[in-house]
């Protein structure tokens, strides 16, 4: 073969390496179909004389092991995910009716029943307690917690005014406070909700949202305190 000739098949495999590289460019990302045409246009057009070396094929092999690994790999997961995500979901589904405590500064109290909560104290504090107030905001009382060391501090109101009256049942607004020792400061406080549905989260994959009952938004199953 004459030299012109080795040239030209020099020539056909850089145009068609430069012309499926494009390709795979455009697309931002090599599948393993993709990398196996290039590899075979590749054998193809190599140029007879200076075949491609054993070891370079090889290693161009093993890489293409590797890709199809890696691709099989990612689907495994992709369906334990998908798995992983209808058993949260029919978990979770097991909650509806149930009362769930979650960040907030409303609760509904119910006849005959009391509204639990939790505050989360990150502090030791000597003295801690709960305000609460009517749904208008009107100053009802405290529930007293007194000293207490850092960590999910559990209480309930009974509904009862300081004459052992209840109070009408409907929504109502509570506030933690912790001292300092030189001033009472607010904390997080999580109360008791009832969960109404459940549904997926269009925005994050896989994410189980809680629909409460009188609250606009729904609630992120992981941001559930605790589940009475």
């Amino acid at each position: 073969m004459s030299i012109e000739s080795t040239s030209f098949y020099r020539e056909m495999q850089v145009e068609n390496k430069q012309r499926e590289a494009e390709k795979a460019g455009k697309r931002n990302e090599m599948g393993k179909d993709e990398f196996m045409r290039l590899l075979i246009a590749q054998l193809e057009h190599q140029d007879p004389l200076e075949p491609t070396d054993n070891g370079e094929f090889i290693a161009q092999m093993a890489q293409f092991s590797s890709l199809e690994g890696i691709s099989n790999l990612d689907a495994t997961v992709s369906g334990f995910a998908d798995s992983m995500q209808s058993t949260q979901a029919l978990q979770a589904s097991t909650l509806v009716g149930r009362s769930v405590q979650v960040l907030s500064n409303v609760s509904e109290l119910r006849e005959g029943e009391v509204v639990n909560g939790t505050v989360d104290l990150k502090e030791s504090s000597p003295d801690v307690f709960v305000a609460v107030y009517s749904d208008s905001g009107e100053y009802l009382g405290d529930i007293s917690l007194g000293s207490r060391e850092p960590g999910e501090v559990a209480f309930e109101w009974n509904g009862l005014d300081t004459d052992g009256e209840p109070f009408p049942p409907g929504a109502y607004q509570f506030r933690a406070f912790a001292s300092n020792g030189n001033e009472h400061e607010g904390v997080d406080l999580y109360l008791a909700q009832n969960v109404a549905s459940v549904s997926l989260n269009s925005g994050k994959r896989g994410e189980i949202m809680l629909n409460i009952s009188g609250m606009s938004d729904a609630i992120p199953l992981r941001n559930v305190k605790v589940i009475n």
